[in-house]
Parts: structure tokens; sequence; C-alpha cells
């Protein structure tokens, strides 16, 4: 499956994702059907496992979306099951410095870039897929070309150390997480708090200067339309519990508003 996230952005175009929670492959594969250009396996604020992970990618790719997972941890046994599943972008939070996306970086990544593993997985066919048609030289720069590693700017730390994160190679743009980083800046929540919205100039720009991608987080449609609008290359609006509550909260406000119920 090509990475058409990377694709659109490369021409100039915006893109939508959303987080996935529910360990459900029927949902993602509904969720993929919406129209959406990627979904984000959640493996850190939800009850996902690696398990899960390879049913929630396929579904996905089998809906047209592109599938990317957020891992839990910057662990090599984590990164290397998810892209061998066949995740197209790695979301990485908890970061603060740039030896630790470094790290991130080798996991993820073949050679030269980082020490990626090579064996028969599943986003390669188990060996009889790009590998069988470019040797295995080739389909390692494939699979480089193809990912998108993408570190969470959501602590103070990574914020300023932002510039020399963003010079490495390998790190395609960043993610952000505003909650949290909103929380390490001291304004929980506060985005019109001047620290805050200083951070996003800081991140906007130097995802410019560097000329990778910037990704945001938001948790509704207004918001995401609101860092678009500010520069942001994608947005992942919401979580599937979360748009699934408010859906059936919206229904059973309007049939209870009328005399039938």
């Amino acid at each position: 499956m090509s990475n058409k996230v990377k694709e659109k952005m490369i021409n100039g175009e915006k893109t939508l994702g959303t987080f996935l929670a529910f360990e459900s492959a029927a949902v993602a594969e509904c969720v993929g059907n919406t129209g959406v250009d990627y979904v984000i396996i959640d493996m850190e604020h939800s009850a996902l496992d690696k398990s899960i992970c390879t049913d929630l990618v396929r579904a996905a790719e089998l809906a047209g979306t592109v599938p990317f997972v957020r891992i839990s941890d910057v662990a090599h046994g984590d990164i290397q099951k998810a892209v061998d599943a066949g995740a197209l972008g790695i979301i990485a939070p908890c970061l603060r410095t740039a030896d630790e996306v470094k790290r991130l970086v080798d996991y993820a990544k073949f050679t030269p870039i980082g020490q990626r593993g090579f064996g028969p997985v599943r986003s390669d066919l188990w060996t009889k897929g790009m590998s069988e048609k470019l040797g295995v030289a080739g389909y390692m720069e494939y699979c480089n070309q193809r990912l998108l590693v993408l570190p969470q700017c959501e602590t103070k730390e990574f914020l300023e150390n932002i510039e020399d994160i963003l010079c490495l190679e390998g790190v395609d743009g960043v993610f952000v997480g505003p909650f949290d980083l909103s929380i390490s800046l001291g304004v929980p929540a506060q985005f019109d708090a001047p620290v805050f919205t200083a951070a996003i100039e800081r991140i906007l720009k130097a995802c410019k200067a560097a000329g990778k991608f910037a990704f945001a987080f938001g948790g509704n449609t207004e918001v995401c339309k609101q860092r678009l609008a500010q520069g942001f290359d994608s947005v992942a609006c919401g979580v599937d519990a979360i748009l699934l509550t408010h859906a059936y909260r919206q229904m059973v406000a309007e049939m209870k508003g009328g005399d039938l119920i």
C-alpha cells in the first residue's frame, strides 16, 4: 500500500485522520470507509495491544485508509511489530531529547538511516512482496521513504529541542499533543494562553524551516480547522470512542426532545 498521506502532503494538500481506541477491526473498517486519509491505532491511551494491531492495520488497508500506529513507548519490540504489520506512520509520545528521537528512528527505519531488522513479515507478504521485486536493498530504501516517523511534541523539553530534533535524518515531522504540551508548559488545556500560542508558532516555524510535516490533534472540527488555517499540514480529529458517544448522545437528545418518549 502506498503512503497516500505523505504523497498528498508533498503535493501541498492537507490531510485528515482520526484515532482508533476500540479493539475492533470492524470499527477500523467502518471508520476507514468514511473518507479519512488515515487512522491512528492508539497503543498509548487505550487497551489496545500488539495482538490486535495487525488486525486493525489490515482492516484500515482493506478500507483504503493509511494505517498509523501510536506506540506506547520507544521500544524495539513495539516499533518492530507495528512496522512489520504494515503501519505507514509511527507516532511516539513522551519524548524530550534529540537522543531519544534518534533511538526512535533507529528502530523504525532501515540502514543507512536506522537499524530496523529485516525478516519475513506481513508488510512484505512474508518476503513475497516488494523485497522480491526490488531486492533487499531496494526494499529497505522503499520502506524508509514510505514510512512517516513522527515524534510527538508534548513536553517542554521537546519544544526546547525541536530545531535540533527536526534536523535528524529519518524524522519526517512532528505530531503535536496539545493537552500534554499545555500541561508541560504550566497552562493545562489553556490553548489561548500566550505561552501555548507561542509554542505553536515555534513548532510551525521549525517544521517549515526544516522542510518537515506538522501534524496536530484536535478534539473537534472547529479546533482542527483552526490548526489547518494556522499552517499545519494534517490534523487528527477526535477518537472513535468519543465520537461514537457524542453521536449517540445527540440521537438520544433528539428522540427525547419530543413527546413520544
